[in-house]
């Protein structure tokens, strides 16, 4: 074989390579799944609200949680006497086996007088007999605090008995422990309540539209006080 053919060999050769890389450069390769970089991966989170901005402390003294005032006793006023008030009773709730009673006393009278302390309590059956024995006197109860003993006005002509506002009424408690109790086995007709320092004692039923008064156990009772229930605390 000569020179020229050779050469001529080789450049066909070169051809053929240059040809068929081309063709591989037009062919796609095989697909692959694309991956995120690091910059593009997104972590989804739960959007929380703005924190509230704290308000500024306010100078002003804290409101009382009292509902009704406390109102000035005017001078040359005298003690309350039964027959110058009434009492009702306005119903209850309970809570973890206790239950507290509402009470509340008002003046009827066209004076002013005023109350201090504790007021005397029995049940009483059908045949007006006591029923358990009289409450103990309390200032702390499973429901809260009551105020200690003060003197409370109780001014002429105020609101009927569980009308508001209720300014000038006085009110109690009486806490059981017995909220489970059978009170059909000792049922209660009546109750005899005592203005403090009085002999002669106000009889109301035990039983209104709204509620019935009963117990099996020992009776507690708090302080006359100017709200209808003592602040918890």
């Amino acid at each position: 074989m000569d020179g020229g053919s050779v050469l001529g060999g080789k450049l066909l050769a070169l051809q053929a390579g240059l040809v068929a890389a081309l063709i591989g450069g037009c062919t796609p390769g095989p697909t692959s799944t694309p991956r995120p970089s690091p910059s593009e991966t997104r972590t989804v989170t739960g959007v929380l609200p703005p924190a509230p901005t704290p308000r500024p402390a306010d100078a002003s003294p804290a409101p009382t949680l009292a509902i009704y005032p406390r109102l000035a006793i005017p001078p040359g006023t005298t003690r309350c006497h039964t027959s110058q008030l009434e009492v009702a009773f306005n119903g209850g709730n309970g809570a973890a086996g206790s239950v507290e009673d509402f009470f509340e006393l008002r003046n009827k009278s066209q004076q002013g007088c005023w109350v201090y302390g504790f007021v005397g309590f029995q049940m009483l059956d059908g045949s007006h007999r006591p029923v358990g024995p009289p409450a103990a006197w309390i200032t702390d109860s499973y429901f809260g605090k009551s105020d200690p003993p003060t003197r409370i006005f109780l001014p002429a002509a105020t609101t009927a008995l569980g009308v508001e506002p209720r300014t000038g009424h006085a009110f109690f408690n009486i806490f059981t422990s017995d909220a489970l109790c059978d009170i059909n086995q000792n049922p209660v007709a009546s109750l005899e309540i005592w203005p403090p320092d009085e002999y002669q004692p106000l009889t109301i039923p035990a039983q209104t539209a709204y509620a019935r008064f009963g117990a099996c156990g020992g009776l507690e009772l708090n302080p006359l006080q100017i709200q209808p229930q003592p602040s918890l605390g």
